[in-house]
């Protein structure tokens, strides 16, 4: 009995530590392999290229940036060329842009981030719910942590369609997925942990508007777009806009850019030049250059990149961005955004200046981010989270498979042992 409970206690600690072994591989990237050395510039943009060119099933736009400024850029299409001017549908990196657009309210003392919502609202209420909706802010909405699950909804409107009001979209949405509720309400303790919930934008679009005073769009345009002399980008599609790239859905066919209730959240349409400029405004201030326009006080930059929300003890989002891997002096912070067939990344390291972006539709898997998670790796020799999420699958296996191994060992070894006994 006590050679049964000691080999428990061995195939426990083993096992235990073999699976650690395998977590802490994976977090720390050291089984991953990227696509060149960190300072073989040339390797990683052939790799990219030639990447693009044999995967894209549409168009596609890409930019690498160093100390602020775009150093490489790669352009492919299967129909009407693209460029850094085209135009594309980005889908979710659009709750990024609107955070600054809340932190500009901050910085005006028009809005604070830990007060209760329901005091900025005007035009509508959370729903009474089982929770205290009171827990409510804007920290909590824009880190995904308010409670508020994502049963929204954004497949949006067909060109033809009504686009139904904000409100009402609230309440209840019309163009929700079947599978989820369609409505923005508490579900879930405020601040207790993340869910990533489109509804929670969708609140501070309204709470923009009832705020300023002013449409969203108008808001967004006088606040952020104006200052920073974007020409080319808005909240919901212009379909007169030459710079427009096609949008490739199935089997390389053309789909149509749909019109969205849901701006703040999923309805941003920009270019690489005004990307660019984006995340320009959002780099530390040695990396931004002379003249270029002092959007958000370093306050508030440091409170957008301050960690919030955490899955499996590691931190993945902070004040409107996610954080995809952690730097010595920080995290590679931005936001990716996806739609069927269409995918959006923008990532950089505010420390160094260093960025990507990348747009593209034809794929329907996320083919940006996925090319976006080799930058991450090249630059820090960690993974983000994607591949973190996409792995742990593998690395559950791993562990499983060692258990088995140790249990095989231990009994063989007990086998060896009796065999060899010496007799008396």
């Amino acid at each position: 009995m006590k050679k049964f409970i000691v080999s428990l206690l061995i195939i426990a600690l083993l096992s235990t530590a073999w699976g650690a072994l395998r977590i802490t591989a994976l977090m720390q990237g050291w089984l991953l392999t990227p696509w060149s050395e960190t300072d073989d510039n040339n390797g990683f943009t052939n790799a990219l290229n030639i990447t693009i060119k044999e995967q894209a099933k549409g168009n596609a736009v890409v930019a690498l940036i160093e100390s602020g400024e775009i150093v490489h850029t790669y352009f492919y299409s299967k129909g009407e060329p693209v460029d850094e001017q085209s135009v594309f549908g980005v889908a979710s990196v659009g709750k990024w842009v609107t955070a600054m657009g809340v932190m500009r309210l901050v910085e005006q003392g028009k809005l604070d981030l830990d007060t209760p919502v329901s005091t900025y609202l005007k035009s509508w209420a959370l729903p009474a719910s089982n929770f205290d909706n009171n827990k409510v802010t804007l920290r909590l909405l824009l880190s995904h942590t308010a409670g508020i699950e994502d049963g929204l909804g954004h497949d949006g409107f067909a060109p033809n369609e009504e686009i139904q009001p904000l409100v009402e979209h609230l309440t209840q949405a019309a163009d929700a997925d079947p599978e989820v509720s369609g409505r923005v309400i508490v579900t879930q303790e405020p601040g207790s942990q993340w869910d990533y919930s489109g509804g929670s934008y969708n609140l501070i679009q309204l709470i923009i508007q009832d705020v300023s005073g002013m449409t969203f769009s108008d808001f967004m345009y006088e606040e952020i777009f104006a200052p920073l002399n974007l020409s080319n980008t808005q909240f919901q599609v212009d379909r007169n806009e030459p710079l427009l790239a096609q949008y490739y859905g199935e089997n390389e066919t053309l789909r149509e850019y749909p019109n969205y209730t849901s701006l703040a959240a999923t309805g941003l349409y920009t270019n690489i030049i005004d990307m660019h400029k984006l995340l320009k405004a959002n780099l530390n201030s040695t990396f931004r250059g002379d003249g270029f326009p002092n959007l958000l006080s370093k306050q508030s930059l440091n409170q957008m990149r301050a960690p919030i929300a955490s899955v499996g003890g590691q931190y993945i989002w902070g004040t409107g961005v996610m954080l995809f891997a952690p730097t010595k002096e920080g995290y590679v912070i931005g936001h990716g955004g996806k739609s069927p067939f269409l995918n959006a990344s923008v990532r950089f390291d505010p420390s160094n200046g260093s960025g990507f972006i990348m747009f593209q539709t034809g794929n329907d898997e996320a083919f940006a981010s996925d090319i976006a998670t080799q930058w991450t790796l090249w630059k820090t020799g960690k993974p983000d989270i994607y591949l973190v999420n996409n792995r742990i699958d593998l690395v559950i296996k791993d562990a499983l498979l060692g258990f088995v191994v140790i249990v095989i060992l231990v009994i063989a070894f007990h086998i060896w042992q009796s065999k060899h006994k010496p007799r008396l």
